[in-house]
């Protein structure tokens, strides 16, 4: 399945995370976060989060910007190019979820829903 996201985003001239980034950032006011916030979202760590944010701002998909509370740590915000394409991301998203989650019942979906979540909290 990753590859199938892989190759809608190449689409756009992107990977399936910066794909999944522009979604993430939609789900904020201002469609914007920290750059930590995205770092624990993904799981990945600081420099390569700044690779993928540094490609995606040269694609004018984002923008980053030092954060006015504390000015090592960066604001991502979505651009008007990057909010054209999250329409599309959403939906392709949405489907690609809905396409994961066939083949479970509602019950199967809670019990993933409860260990993921207990995976994560002690993490």
């Amino acid at each position: 399945m990753n590859q199938e996201m892989n190759a809608f985003a190449q689409q756009y001239g992107l990977t399936g995370t910066q794909m999944s980034i522009i979604d993430f950032l939609t789900h904020f006011p201002g469609n914007s976060c920290d750059q930590h916030q995205i770092e624990n979202e993904f799981g990945i760590k600081r420099s390569t989060t700044t690779v993928l944010l540094q490609r995606m701002a040269k694609k004018n998909l984002i923008e980053r910007y030092p954060s006015p509370e504390d000015r090592r740590q960066k604001i991502v915000t979505l651009t008007a190019e990057g909010q054209k394409l999250s329409s599309d991301v959403s939906a392709y998203i949405t489907q690609y979820e809905e396409k994961l989650k066939a083949d479970f019942s509602e019950q199967d979906i809670s019990k993933i829903k409860r260990f993921l979540s207990t995976m994560i909290e002690e993490k």
